[in-house]
């Protein structure tokens, strides 16, 4: 009986050894394991976030008149001298890479944009302001110091860029063009030509230019198309328009609505200029609206607030995640503008 016994015992331990063998053979020569599949998926289909693009936007620039009277008697840097460190001051982090120095301006840090409102023609004509007429004209060598100091981005929709006539507002685009300064928006008509488009690592911009001034009303349900026609395509619009009233503080009722009209065609931020001073802003359905940044380089010094301006630092942010808003985050800086020299407020 124990004999029997043992040998059962036997052979049923001999049986599992063979059978357990058997399963680890299988383990070994199957496939590595794998996570759960849609773990899996999730983690191997993550895309990196995309980049920021960062916007330094000022208002109205003057580069003739007696700006230009002052360029000649101090140099032609005289109006930017200050610029790369206010520039700086908006942009930098707290530890600013020492070797990253622009060899031309000293500047540690540059935004993807820098721009302004250029508030005057570009031209060959020989027209010389003889002091405070409302007839601008500024030497075509502005461009030069314009890419010495960076900026890469203009509005022509003003009040002004007809000065010199049709040629000279042709003459400005030219100008522009050939040094690579990217300019967009037109004084009397809204045309989709002169709209910018451009592309940032993943971050597809357009950049629309109005003008809504004393003789050159401007039609907002035709804006408002245009905004809107660039939705499918782009990420971002923003929108640089030229309106208001001189010298007032606040935007009046009916520029509010017809801010909101932009926004809610597709407009993702409004920058504003032609007041000549700051005027309020205000964040409508998720878009930064500023009525008026005021003067950044000018020549009017008869009262305080036309020589401060307010400069923005716009991160434009797209969303990884199609279910989320894009955003767009805006740092707002005042400076000073002394003797026509924009710097930082002390």
């Amino acid at each position: 009986m124990h004999h029997l016994a043992f040998a059962l015992i036997t052979t049923f331990v001999f049986g599992l050894t063979l059978f357990a063998e058997s399963r680890i053979s299988q383990w070994i020569s199957s496939e590595p394991y794998q996570a759960n599949f849609l773990y899996g998926a999730q983690w191997d289909e993550k895309q990196p976030d995309p980049e920021e693009v960062t916007i330094v936007a000022f208002g109205d620039m003057m580069l003739g008149r007696y700006v230009r009277t002052l360029m000649e008697r101090h140099g032609h840097d005289y109006p930017f001298e200050h610029v790369p460190a206010l520039v700086d001051h908006m942009l930098a982090p707290e530890n600013l890479p020492e070797d990253d120095i622009s060899p031309a301006t000293g500047a540690h840090y540059h935004p993807d944009f820098l721009f302004a409102n250029l508030e005057g023609p570009i031209s060959t004509n020989p027209y010389t302001n003889p002091g405070t007429a409302m007839m601008f004209n500024f030497r075509p060598d502005v461009t030069e110091m314009l890419t010495k100091y960076n900026f890469n981005l203009v509005s022509v929709a003003n009040n002004h860029a007809f000065d010199m006539g049709e040629a000279g507002e042709q003459e400005t685009r030219q100008f522009l063009t050939e040094a690579g300064i990217h300019h967009f928006g037109h004084s009397r008509e809204i045309r989709e030509e002169n709209v910018w488009s451009t592309q940032v690592e993943d971050t597809t911009i357009a950049f629309v230019g109005f003008n809504h001034t004393l003789h050159d009303l401007l039609d907002f349900d035709a804006a408002a198309e245009l905004i809107a026609s660039l939705e499918e395509d782009h990420d971002f619009t923003i929108v640089s328009i030229h309106w208001g009233t001189e010298y007032k503080l606040h935007p009046n009722d009916r520029q509010v609505l017809q801010a909101h009209q932009l926004v809610d065609a597709g407009a993702d931020a409004i920058i504003g200029h032609h007041p000549h001073v700051i005027q309020s802003n205000e964040v409508y359905n998720g878009a930064p609206i500023y009525y008026s940044l005021g003067n950044f380089i000018f020549d009017q010094y008869f009262q305080q607030n036309v020589q401060e301006g307010l400069g923005l630092t716009l991160t434009l942010k797209k969303s990884s995640n199609p279910d989320e808003p894009n955003t767009v985050h805006v740092r707002e800086t005042i400076f000073d503008i002394i003797r026509s020299q924009p710097q930082i407020r002390d």
